[in-house]
Formats: structure tokens, sequence, C-alpha cells
């Protein structure tokens, strides 16, 4: 036989019977408002560790852009110390270094086919390993394909490469004393 009871919050349906831990059945389990309300708390939760993860985008995007231009000062200085030209070729995929051949184009700026770009450079530096390995970025970039010859030539202008990616913007610089840098855009 059913009786049917208005407790001090709850409507509960009692039955003769008691559940094997001595309660009676209508005593069990949670209240819907108890369910909400940690239901609640939980999304508070993990709402707030969601907004704590960092852009790991964006420091990625830093970290690709330090790296190439400590590869290219490491290179200029290496090939003015020992006197030979070095290569680097930076487009939308990544950088690359090169020692130029014989037949190849040491032009400073412009795109170079497979066949005159030279031999990859296959030893690391002294001081920082793997620095001439070649880098792919990240993410896609955009930025117009561009070759460098690094060696004791002088630097008369200072240039500027743009890069974008994304919705982030930054300009590669050469400044007259050689040296690389990267500004955000």
């Amino acid at each position: 036989m059913q009786i049917l009871a208005i407790g001090s919050k709850r409507l509960l349906v009692a039955f003769n019977h008691s559940v094997p831990d001595g309660r009676k059945a209508g005593e069990a389990g949670f209240t819907l408002i108890e369910i909400l309300v940690a239901i609640t708390i939980m999304a508070i939760v993990l709402g707030m560790a969601v907004l704590a993860i960092p852009n790991h985008d964006e420091r990625y995007w830093r970290d690709n852009l330090d790296q190439l231009v400590a590869s290219l000062n490491m290179a200029q200085e290496e090939s003015a110390m020992a006197g030979t030209p070095i290569v680097a070729q930076v487009d939308s995929v990544g950088w690359r270094f090169y020692t130029p051949t014989a037949n190849s184009n040491n032009s400073s700026m412009g795109n170079a086919s497979l066949a005159n770009r030279g031999m990859p450079i296959a030893g690391t530096s002294g001081l920082m390993p793997d620095v001439y390995r070649p880098q792919l970025w990240n993410k896609p970039v955009e930025i117009a394909s561009l070759q460098l010859t690094l060696g004791g030539e002088q630097v008369v202008q200072a240039l500027q490469f743009p890069i974008k990616q994304d919705s982030r913007q930054a300009v590669l610089q050469r400044n007259s004393n050689g040296r690389f840098s990267w500004v955000k855009g």
C-alpha cells in the first residue's frame, strides 16, 4: 500500500518495505535540486579551468620567430668568421640553410630552384646544435619567398619582410648592421 506524504521540502512516496540499508524507499537518492546544484558547480569549475589554459598558438608563433632570428644571426656570424657564404631560404613552409655551389645563384633575394640552391648544411654549429636543420612553421604563414646570402657582405640598406599567420602579423628585419630581428606588425 502506498502512502503519500509531504516532507519538509520533498514529496515522498513511501512504501511499507525498506531499502537493504534500513532506509525507506522514498528517502534513497538525490533530489533534483541537489543534482542541479552539483552540475552547476562542476560547470563553473570546468569553465574556470578552460579559461586558465594558455594560448599555445601565440607562444608557438613567438617561438618560431625567435628561432628564425637566432638561426639567421648565427649563420650571419659564422659565415662572416669562416669567410664562406651561407644561403638562407625562408618561405611559407619554413626555413632552410645551404652552402652555395659553383653553379648556384648567389643573389641576396629571389626564388631559387632546387637545382641551384646549393648543398644543405650537414654540420651543426658549435654553439647551437641543429641550428641549420630545416625548420617548419608551427602553422602555415604568409610570406613572400625570400633567399638571403649571408656572409661578409656590407649591408647598406635595412630590409623588412612582413609575415602573417592567422590574425597575427610580424615584420622580419635585417638592420643596417647585418643583425636580424622581428617586431610585432
